[in-house]
């Protein structure tokens, strides 16, 4: 299933989250001001990025720890469900509370048909226990996964750069061998807000990949010359 990454729009009280997200908005507000005014602009795109993926990456978080609400509560991993059913549903408001929302759309590159966002991209794509991760987890064992595709290079660089310290100037690792219809799957129709995937076993272990749980890679799919990048996030390792 998919979503579209959204913030929960609902907090009470001013918790540490809260400072977190108003100092996110402060810098991405000054890195425009300093980028529109020509002062420093590398300055500006570096903080204007941090901004975004720190958005991405806390959506994921939370709907990491509705999935964790879920099993915790009683249901095995393999029972929960990217939907709003009730008692396994990840966005149901009692089993799993996550709230799904739209992903900011200058996180993602125009390379489909018409120079428009492919279909696939700008949702969290649930894979279940179909993405098998090097030294994540047991060896051999297929990972309980979701990702999104369709992501700028900047901006995969930037989750890596943030997630692990890697420079913002090294490309990211290929998933040789691997085509976005291989990794995210084709379905056969696309709901309008959660999509999920199953049932097509993906082994990145054998590539010799970084072994991150959470990591942003390229795939093999070139469309107009433009290749595609896609943030996995761990749900559990197994």
């Amino acid at each position: 299933m998919k979503t579209r990454i959204q913030l929960p729009s609902r907090q009470k009280g001013f918790s540490l989250l809260t400072g977190f997200i108003l100092s996110i908005i402060m810098f991405g507000t000054l890195a425009f001001f300093l980028a529109g005014q020509g002062i420093n602009s590398g300055f500006g795109t570096v903080y204007s990025n941090t901004s975004k993926v720190s958005g991405l990456l806390i959506s994921g978080g939370y709907i990491n720890t509705g999935f964790d609400a879920i099993t915790m509560g009683g249901q095995l991993p393999a029972a929960v469900t990217f939907d709003a059913a009730a008692n396994t549903g990840v966005f149901n408001p009692t089993s799993g509370g996550a709230t799904p929302q739209s992903l900011d759309p200058t996180l993602f590159q125009l390379r489909g048909a018409l120079n428009t966002m492919s279909t696939l991209d700008g949702y969290w794509i649930y894979r279940g226990a179909d993405v098998t991760l090097q030294n994540v987890g047991v060896p051999a064992t297929a990972d309980y996964t979701m990702m999104v595709s369709g992501l700028k290079l900047s901006i995969c660089q930037q989750i890596n750069n943030t997630l692990h310290g890697t420079a913002l100037a090294t490309a990211p690792s290929t998933l040789t061998g691997y085509t976005d219809a291989l990794l995210l799957g084709a379905p056969t129709s696309v709901p309008p807000a959660v999509i999920s995937i199953t049932g097509v076993p993906v082994n990145l272990s054998v590539l010799g990949t970084a072994g991150w749980m959470n990591g942003c890679y390229a795939t093999t799919t070139i469309t107009a010359g433009v290749a595609n990048y896609v943030y996995i996030h761990t749900l559990l390792a197994q």
